[in-house]
């Protein structure tokens, strides 16, 4: 799986994902563009961002709470899979977290939002995107 790290996440969670196979990908990704693909400028408009994701087929990995709040409520079009780590997790258990996510669910799937806490992990749907009018 390809995953774009968006907030304040301890380097140890790029480390744990690469070391489970993943591709990690930073925001300096998305500014400079994927030929074939626009450029994302870093104007921090949240549909724009979640729409580049999608568009490359990364799923989100975040701890911005506001960001994935924002997502469900208003339904954006985004990734098919987000993973938030909540604000209370220290940059330790940032790193350990990954490596809980995928102990409980070896392969995530499309659709769902894995929220992590510091002592479980919570799956639930995520809303389908508005139709555009």
């Amino acid at each position: 799986m390809q995953f774009f790290l968006h907030g304040q996440l301890d380097p140890g969670v790029a480390e744990n994902l690469k070391a489970a196979g993943h591709q990690v990908h930073e925001p300096a990704e998305l500014a400079a563009g994927v030929p074939g693909e626009p450029a994302v400028p870093d104007s921090g408009d949240q549909r724009e961002l979640l729409a580049a994701i999608a568009a490359r087929q990364w799923m989100l990995l975040t701890n911005d709470r506001d960001l994935v709040q924002h997502a469900c409520d208003q339904r954006l079009p985004g990734p098919a899979i987000m993973v938030l780590l909540v604000h209370a997790i220290s940059p330790a258990a940032q790193r350990d977290a990954i490596v809980r996510l995928f102990e409980r669910y070896p392969r995530l799937s499309p659709g769902r939002l894995y929220t992590i806490t510091p002592g479980r992990v919570k799956v639930r749907q995520l809303p389908q995107p508005r139709r555009s009018e």
